[in-house]
């Protein structure tokens, strides 16, 4: 069972890049106001699985590990790129 918790925290840690990346190519390359407002939405729900694996380790008095560092920077760093493309 602690398997498939851990494979699961682990997937919530690396959907981001999913999230990011659709985003990405909902800015890039469809370019209407549509897939813009659908790139933003993208890139703010890829902050749910993030927050989750926070409070599931939260709850359970875990270390986030290296996990959370690379999730929240990815998502960091992109909405701010994506800001500065849109602003």
């Amino acid at each position: 069972m602690a398997l498939t918790r851990e494979t699961v925290v682990r997937n919530l840690w690396a959907s981001p890049a999913l999230f990011v990346t659709a985003a990405f190519l909902s800015f890039v390359v469809v370019r209407s106001d549509t897939a813009v407002r659908v790139g933003w939405t993208l890139y703010f729900l890829g902050w749910l699985p993030p927050v989750a694996a926070l409070a599931v380790c939260a709850v359970r008095k875990d270390r986030p590990g290296v996990g959370a560092a690379v999730a929240l920077s990815i998502l960091t760093v992109f909405g701010f790129l994506f800001w500065l493309n849109h602003a």
